[in-house]
């Protein structure tokens, strides 16, 4: 496959072409033994559905060797691969409203692979790594007295990461002839401006509920204690650029201009609103929540496991029983991470230059708990709620835990 696609390059880049969809071939093939994507018939059939009216609509689409991957990310994304291979990430279906949306951002997908633009971008790519600028950086970082090492690989690095990116121009045209296949469906039109809207993440906060700590922690024989949350000085992660879990603003915003991609769609394309549909999203929506919490325990993401549960619970979208098996298995987890002094590894401290006052919230009650906080918290817990429990051997099995751990 690989021969076969650089054959459409200049003679000259075939050699390097090669290289690099071999490259992303390996990493590719690494994801999927890495489990990075998850194989579900509920969600692999709601997907064949809405394309299935994609394709229906528009017979010139040549989709034979298509394959759309679902990622576990929770992060709100798409992805065209240009080989015919697309990914959708679980999070963006938490992240909009109806199936109608969903078409609108895979027709935009689509496009991107219609309109050639991983080639493009590969070309592009080639061009800069073989011009005299690029290679007058790498020999000035490779002469550097100290650090060359360093030097080089964050040059790479920084040109690959362009490499992936879309330009602004991509991104409208993909949008331009999204619409274009979109139009042909019977999907409202205006979730195409919909779409576009919530995938602008810039102003927009991604851990919206307030999980409420207290009521959810606060025992008669044990209070929860205000000084939990506080947000310590060493608890911060003081490096402004840090990555706050990969959902900062930066790589969630992985779509650039936003506003001036509405505009063109507004000016360029007349539609009229209809009655959206859900049918398939409500499906997604479900197994993306049911998958999230498995996600971030697998991960060891435990402040990102907490919220979710909270957050749930809050909504009424999970069942008590579910809750308290997950919230005393968290906490088990919690306490065998500080036991063995590795819980930090896992969970970052508190992002003083994050808005996101709900995950920091979670952050700081976590690392301020102690060893003698957790069993305590753990015990009176399952204690509370073993009465909404039948027959959980999880639940029994955390709630013995925390019973050795306060006989001692």
């Amino acid at each position: 496959m690989s021969n076969k696609k650089a054959g459409n390059f200049e003679i000259k880049k075939q050699k390097l072409v090669k290289e690099i969809l071999l490259e992303r071939k390996t990493s590719f093939l690494k994801e999927v033994k890495d489990s990075t994507f998850i194989f579900d018939k509920t969600i692999q059939q709601s997907i064949k559905t809405i394309l299935s009216k994609i394709y229906l609509s528009n017979p010139q689409i040549n989709h034979d060797d298509f394959y759309f991957f679902i990622n576990k990310s929770m992060i709100p994304n798409a992805a065209c691969y240009g080989n015919g291979t697309f990914s959708i990430n679980l999070g963006l279906f938490t992240l909009i409203e109806n199936d109608d949306e969903l078409a609108f951002i895979i027709c935009h997908e689509l496009a991107h692979h219609i309109l050639k633009h991983n080639d493009k971008s590969i070309n592009e790519y080639i061009d800069t790594y073989n011009s005299k600028e690029t290679k007058h950086s790498i020999n000035k970082a490779a002469n550097q007295t100290y650090g060359r090492r360093a030097a080089v690989s964050a040059l790479l690095k920084d040109l690959e990461y362009n490499f992936m990116k879309q330009s602004r121009g991509a991104e409208i045209q993909a949008d331009s002839l999204g619409f274009v296949l979109f139009n042909k469906t019977d999907y409202n039109k205006q979730a195409s401006v919909n779409a576009l809207k919530k995938l602008d993440l810039s102003n927009t906060m991604f851990f919206k509920t307030h999980a409420d700590l207290k009521q959810n922690f606060d025992f008669k024989e044990y209070p929860f204690k205000e000084v939990w949350l506080s947000a310590d000085e060493k608890l911060f992660n003081i490096t402004e650029s840090a990555n706050d879990l990969k959902f900062n603003k930066d790589s969630l915003k992985t779509h650039p201009d936003i506003p001036l991609r509405i505009e063109n769609l507004n000016t360029n394309f007349k539609f009229t609103s209809t009655s959206p549909n859900t049918s398939e999203l409500s499906k997604l929506q479900k197994k993306a929540l049911e998958n999230s919490v498995k996600i971030y325990f697998d991960d060891l993401r435990l402040d990102l496991a907490l919220y979710q549960l909270l957050s749930l619970h809050e909504k009424n979208e999970i069942s008590e029983s579910e809750f308290c098996i997950s919230i005393a298995y968290l906490f088990k987890k919690v306490y065998l991470l500080k036991e063995k002094h590795t819980f930090g590894k896992y969970v970052e401290g508190v992002n003083p230059f994050s808005e996101e006052k709900n995950i920091n919230e979670i952050r700081s009650f976590l690392n301020n708990l102690e060893l003698k906080n957790i069993r305590k918290i753990g015990y009176y817990f399952c204690l509370e709620n073993e009465s909404k429990i039948k027959d959980s051997v999880a639940f029994q099995d955390s709630f013995n835990f925390f019973k050795n751990l306060n006989q001692n």
